[in-house]
């Protein structure tokens, strides 16, 4: 792979060797978030500045985001979210009714990565990067074929039927 100013020079390219190469494409928050004042200032993504554990907005305590908007450092992925969305349910309640914000995100994400025609790893961590497996008594963490039919089957179902129904 040809990267540009990695190890050296601005305008230098190179040539790394990799064993497993996962590019992801830039992201940014919508512009309509990117251009309001909800927007991390120090942040050129211009993710919703919040705070990474209780996910409330940093200078706007009635304001809390998750998933793709807000500016917690970690994966953009549905698992996250998963996990975001009871933190800001329960901390926006406690909120609105004037008490401390007791829940709180880890940062747990999760990526299942496929490895053949066939395989899957399923790689789960958190803000420190410690492996955070959420599958008792099997190891996700090495290529298997089940984990290759729970991202083909089982993964869809959950997103549709279970996440976006609120029910998961």
């Amino acid at each position: 792979m040809r990267v540009e100013g990695v190890g050296g020079r601005a305008g230098e390219a190179r040539t790394l060797p990799y064993d497993l190469l996962h590019l992801v494409p830039p992201q940014s928050a919508p512009d309509v978030v990117k251009n309001s004042a909800l927007a991390d200032p120090q942040n050129p993504a211009g993710y919703v500045e919040v705070d990474r554990s209780t996910l409330q907005h940093i200078r706007y305590p009635d304001v809390f985001a998750l998933g793709d908007a807000g500016s917690t450092p970690n994966s953009k992925t549905g698992a996250a979210i998963r996990k975001q969305a009871p933190v800001v349910a329960e901390n926006l309640v406690a909120a609105r009714r004037g008490r401390p914000l007791t829940a709180h995100y880890d940062g747990y994400a999760s990526c299942p990565i496929t490895t053949s025609r066939s395989r899957m790893l399923l790689a789960e961590f958190d803000y420190d990067l410690t492996p955070r497996p959420s599958i008792p008594l099997i190891d996700t963490t090495r290529p298997r074929r089940d984990m290759w039919l729970v991202k083909k089957y089982g993964l869809p179902a959950l997103y549709w039927n279970l996440m976006l129904t609120g029910r998961a």
